[in-house]
């Protein structure tokens, strides 16, 4: 319905200019530009609308994240104890190509914390998922899990409140419009503190489950979606310009006396020099033997 209504835009446009090829030269220079505008008007309504997300190609992929190994620093702790703390970071996938919707699922039940040495502390553990739009004005995601456990020699066991993560972007409805056209990115991130006294130099080992599951939805992109439907609404505009050429005549007629009153307006000068066509009634130059709108002779 919306390329319908896009295509009928454009071919009206060239009806209207097949009627002033003949029209004064500030005529035809204030037509331009009102087509002008209303073409980006258009576009940009257009621009909007494919903005909803068609089918696509879907992907799935299988990943294992690798194990996380943490040089842990002394310091201060977030309970505002001295203790250890370290952060790891891991980017597990990244989709450069623009999508309509995403669903990342991992399982983790725990995490086993090993360390280089042995070690009587507090250990805190934070697991962050997270789902990163390649584009600053959309919002990340996060699934979040904290676990507490007592790090008694050089293993812990850290379980988790929810072991499911799971996040969703976009949308299954034709109703809603989502899309990243620059892709996305998936990252996991441990934050581990042992709270305690001072060791040393201390390493932390965690290792993690293999079946990180990410499913998306490969969309085309905005502007791909806008140049084929100003293409497919030109090339439509351009074979409606054949029969808009054959009932000219009929247009002429229709719209002459507002035609007429415009360029009274914008020449009021000419008024003199020019007399009305016995057929269409437009006005044509006085000494024309012919009308240049109906080629209708003139007696």
């Amino acid at each position: 319905m919306y390329l319908s209504l896009f295509f009928i835009g454009i071919a009206t446009l060239l009806m209207l200019h097949s009627d002033s090829e003949h029209a004064t030269q500030r005529l035809r220079r204030i037509f331009y530009g009102l087509t002008i505008i209303t073409i980006i008007v258009i576009v940009g309504a257009a621009f909007s609308i494919t903005s909803a997300m068609p089918g696509g190609i879907r992907h799935y992929f299988y990943l294992t994240p690798e194990n996380a190994e943490i040089n842990l620093e002394y310091g201060w702790t977030m309970s505002g104890k001295p203790g250890y703390r370290g952060r790891w970071e891991q980017k597990l996938f990244e989709a450069g190509y623009p999508i309509g919707a995403a669903w990342i699922f991992y399982e983790l039940p725990g995490a086993h914390v090993y360390t280089d040495k042995t070690v009587y502390a507090n250990s805190t553990v934070w697991f962050s998922l997270g789902f990163w739009p390649n584009r600053k004005n959309y919002r990340s995601i996060y699934e979040l899990e904290e676990g507490v456990a007592t790090h008694n020699g050089t293993e812990s066991l850290i379980s988790f409140r929810d072991s499911t993560f799971t996040i969703f972007w976009g949308s299954d409805s034709p109703e809603w419009r989502d899309r990243l056209d620059k892709g996305y990115a998936v990252n996991l991130i441990l934050d581990v503190e042992l709270e305690g006294p001072n060791y040393g130099n201390l390493k932390a080992t965690i290792p993690l489950y293999p079946g990180l599951h990410v499913d998306d939805v490969q969309v085309s992109s905005q502007l791909q979606d806008s140049i084929a439907i100003l293409f497919c609404g030109i090339f439509t505009g351009a074979l409606c310009y054949i029969p808009a050429k054959l009932i000219k005549p009929k247009i002429t007629i229709r719209f002459a006396p507002m035609l007429d009153r415009i360029n009274k307006l914008i020449v009021p000068e000419a008024r003199g020099f020019l007399k009305k066509c016995v057929k269409c009634g437009r006005e044509i130059p006085l000494a024309s033997e012919e009308c240049p709108y109906c080629k209708t002779r003139q007696q």
